[in-house]
């Protein structure tokens, strides 16, 4: 049975990233997310990559993605450049700026509340690489530094888009 994973910013082979934010080097920061990456998706599953694969370094695209197990999507990212989205076509990878799965709009940086709110059941996203910023219980952030490197499951996310807004819900009542 298939399944269906989320994950952005990977930023394979962005030194600056590798070891400012994320304390690697950037072969540490590639291996460890495709190391973790195969132990979680299978050959058909499906994995959405919110944004940023690389740091617009299209050269890396393929020999990357070969590793890695599932059928891919991407929605672009602000370092997802025009060549970067030509060899993802070439290598057959559909790529498109936004996408409602089962109710959540997806996209790399999260979108105003007021698109979310009454449309979508939550905005799934990347971009920010810090848990400093919490846009609140609408909104979940998939960038691989705040899910441990791994493609989390669509089914976990619900749930915990759940539980973030029953603890608001109970918080308001208090």
């Amino acid at each position: 049975m298939s399944r269906v994973f989320f994950i952005s910013d990977l930023h394979f082979g962005h030194k600056n990233l590798a070891s400012a934010i994320r304390k690697m080097s950037v072969e540490d920061n590639d291996n460890l997310i495709i190391s973790n990456w195969n132990k979680t998706v299978n050959k058909k599953d499906t994995v959405y990559v919110l944004g940023d694969l690389t740091m617009e370094n299209h050269k890396l695209i393929e020999p990357l993605i070969s590793q890695l197990n599932g059928n891919i999507t991407i929605i672009g990212g602000n370092h997802d450049n025009k060549r970067c989205c030509r060899e993802l076509c070439r290598l057959g990878i559909i790529t498109m700026g936004a996408l409602e799965y089962k109710g959540f709009i997806c996209t790399h940086i999260p979108v105003h509340r007021m698109e979310v709110s009454g449309k979508y059941r939550g905005n799934i996203h990347g971009h920010i690489h810090t848990r400093d910023i919490d846009y609140g219980n609408l909104y979940f952030n998939v960038c691989c530094e705040l899910i441990n490197y791994t493609p989390i499951l669509f089914d976990k996310l619900v749930e915990l888009f759940l539980k973030k807004q029953n603890d608001s819900d109970c918080s308001t009542l208090q």
